[in-house]
């Protein structure tokens, strides 16, 4: 096997809230599109800002900046949203914008565990290009009771 060709596993998206790099793992996301209407979902979660409607498929939109603690702002014409897929669902999350793709070699890698033990939604912090980013955790985005709120608010939704 080539050493030289990098794997899309050893790939993130980056995305800017408040300036702030954050980044999600390239094989996690499935597009990035422009900011569109949300239509409210009543009885979702807090974190979840509604629904949008994608290709026919309904897609919970995950508010980050609360998960986060960051300033809630309205939405402007040059946001984008970042449609990714976790274990249990699609998503679609609003971002200022996005940076582009970049290369992460294992020695830029820090383990959230290891450095942020306390930091429950990032799965890690990379030092990419003299920036220090931090990665996303799709997988916990939503805690148990949040998951089973979404399911129920999802399901009352389409009766």
């Amino acid at each position: 096997m080539n050493d030289s060709i990098q794997s899309t596993a050893d790939q993130i998206l980056v995305f800017t809230l408040d300036e702030l790099s954050y980044a999600l793992l390239l094989p996690t996301v499935l597009r990035v599109i422009h900011a569109v209407e949300v239509r409210r979902l009543p009885k979702a979660p807090e974190i979840i800002s509604g629904i949008i409607n994608i290709q026919g498929q309904i897609i919970p939109v995950a508010d980050i900046r609360k998960r986060f603690g960051l300033a809630e702002r309205e939405i402007e014409l040059d946001d984008r949203m970042i449609i990714a897929d976790t274990a249990k669902r699609k998503v679609a999350l609003f971002v200022d914008a996005v940076t582009g793709i970049k290369d992460l070699a294992t020695r830029q890698f820090v383990n959230s565990k290891e450095a942020l033990p306390f930091a429950e939604y990032i799965r890690g912090v990379a030092k990419v290009d003299d920036e220090l980013i931090l990665i996303y955790d799709l997988e916990q985005f939503l805690s148990l009771d949040e998951e089973k709120e979404l399911e129920h608010a999802l399901k009352t939704k389409n009766k």
